[in-house]
């Protein structure tokens, strides 16, 4: 199955309105618009162009969050005590559950990527699946397979140990 990328370009993406709760509105009037650019087939995760005028609020985050700032600024509040102020080229990594107060001054426009967290009950025998896969040497046998351009015909498989009697297509 042969998938093809995505592109876009910011200054073509039409942003449409994206109100903050009021009741999470500390200060001023922000007025936020965003766009989703892209989402994964499995749904877990998304990217966003987002942008907002000057004003402070607090804000929730339900899902990790990963932001690079493309315009503008804003200063951090966290429920710790402590603030960190962002510019222009800064990404930032926002764990799921954290909470902190934007302080806006002018406006700020990021390019946000969404990572849902995976149910423990699915991500356990995923995390499993990847160690076996990972010890069993399949990837590396795969790889040279791209390599030496020999993908699609058997290749030998350890399997405890010998390559003796399996093979991977």
């Amino acid at each position: 199955m042969k998938l093809d990328i995505q592109a876009v370009t910011s200054d073509d993406v039409v942003l449409t309105s994206a109100p903050i709760n009021a009741d999470h509105v500390l200060s001023g009037n922000p007025i936020a618009r965003n766009a989703v650019l892209f989402k994964s087939a499995d749904q877990f995760q998304e990217t966003l162009l987002w942008h907002c005028t000057a004003g402070s609020f607090r804000w929730y985050y339900s899902y990790d969050e990963t932001i690079l700032l493309l315009k503008g600024g804003m200063t951090l509040h966290f429920d710790n005590g402590t603030s960190r102020s962002c510019t222009v080229g800064e990404t930032v990594f926002f764990p799921a559950g954290t909470t902190c107060i934007w302080v806006i001054e002018h406006e700020v426009r990021k390019l946000a990527f969404f990572r849902k967290t995976v149910p423990s009950v699915i991500a356990s025998p995923m995390l499993l699946a990847n160690k076996v896969v990972r010890r069993s040497g399949i990837k590396t046998l795969l790889r040279r397979a791209r390599r030496w351009g020999t993908a699609g015909v058997a290749v030998p498989v350890p399997v405890n140990g010998s390559t003796a009697g399996a093979f991977w297509t």
